[in-house]
């Protein structure tokens, strides 16, 4: 009996131990690099907004690509005087998904519907609208670049709904965080 736990053991090391080396080798490295500055800008106004969408039809968005009930909003930001050299010359907003373990779909950029028992097929996407043309702003992606100079600037932006197939009827809620990036 002994024997047989022995034996066991050393064959349960040797396979852990096979399996050690085989993860310690990787087939790459990733390296990040970054900066991080003094001077930013700040948001003005409430940097918590929300937008009520209106309600529309399941029939406007009966198949996958459909969308309707746009919102325009926008952020702006005040940026201080820079030292010089200026530490940026550009800000942007960048979107980052927050609020369920899978809130964004990376295959349309869109925000997935967040509300339990609510429609389904339904994905909340964001436009840029800046200089009066229409731009997806992807979730994950820095939709638009501002210059960073002394002053006020304001990101326009409209959000609404998209469908990513024949929808049902139900409440849509998507929440986002957004982070001031310079460049």
């Amino acid at each position: 009996m002994n024997k047989m736990k022995l034996a066991l053991l050393v064959a349960g090391s040797l396979v852990a131990g096979a399996s050690t080396s085989a993860f310690a080798e990787g087939q790459g490295t990733v390296t990040f690099t970054g900066k991080l500055i003094t001077e930013t800008c700040e948001i003005v106004g409430d940097k918590d907004q929300t937008v009520a969408l209106d309600a529309v039809s399941i029939k406007t968005l009966d198949a996958s690509g459909k969308e309707g009930g746009f919102k325009a909003f926008n952020i702006t930001v005040k940026c201080p005087a820079q030292a010089n050299p200026a530490e940026f010359n550009e800000v942007g907003i960048h979107f980052e998904p927050v609020g369920s373990t899978t809130p964004w779909d990376p295959a349309t950029g869109n925000l997935k519907n967040n509300t339990q028992g609510g429609a389904e097929n339904v994905q909340v996407k964001i436009y840029n609208t800046n200089d009066g043309v229409q731009s997806h702003a992807k979730i994950g992606d820095v939709s638009k670049w501002l210059p960073g100079s002394t002053g006020e600037h304001t990101f326009n932006y409209a959000g609404g709904y998209y469908a990513s197939g024949a929808t049902t009827a139900g409440d849509v809620s998507a929440k986002v965080m957004y982070t001031l990036v310079y460049k």
